[in-house]
């Protein structure tokens, strides 16, 4: 099969070596490939190292922000610029976390209430019945 130049590719190569872009040139010798980040890889006797090519039907492309609609636009409350004080209002965050869970805690606590126990009877066993006949002992 003939892959046009300038199509969007992505080949799986012997070694588990992969890569993706622009198809620039394709000889029986070699295939170069243009990367995303404008480089270039050529890949030498393209027919006994290369596994699988997966081609793109197209390229998308970027939309400009005439396009892009947006119903309302959203604006932090306060933006701290340095890092520092952005984890400090994180760890204020932690600190109010932790102080509501231990008021709740002390909350169940203080109103938790031990309801008494039943009382347990022990005695002596009586062998002269059969231990069928021994009534049930209450237990907790």
């Amino acid at each position: 099969m003939e892959i046009p130049i300038g199509s969007m590719i992505k080949i799986f190569c012997i070694g588990g070596v992969m890569e993706a872009g622009k198809l620039i040139e394709r000889t029986k010798e070699q295939m170069v490939l243009e990367l995303i980040d404008k480089s270039y890889t050529i890949i030498q006797n393209p027919d006994q190292n290369i596994i699988a090519i997966k081609i793109s039907v197209y390229e998308r492309k970027s939309s400009t922000e005439d396009e892009v609609f947006v119903d309302v636009e959203l604006k932090p409350e306060r933006y701290e610029r340095q890092e520092d004080l952005r984890a400090a209002s994180l760890a204020e965050l932690h600190k109010l976390r932790s102080t509501e869970e231990r008021k709740r805690a002390r909350e169940k606590l203080t109103t938790h209430q031990i309801t008494t126990l039943p009382e347990v009877t022990f005695g002596i066993p009586n062998f002269s019945k059969p231990v069928s006949k021994y009534p049930k002992k209450k237990t907790r």
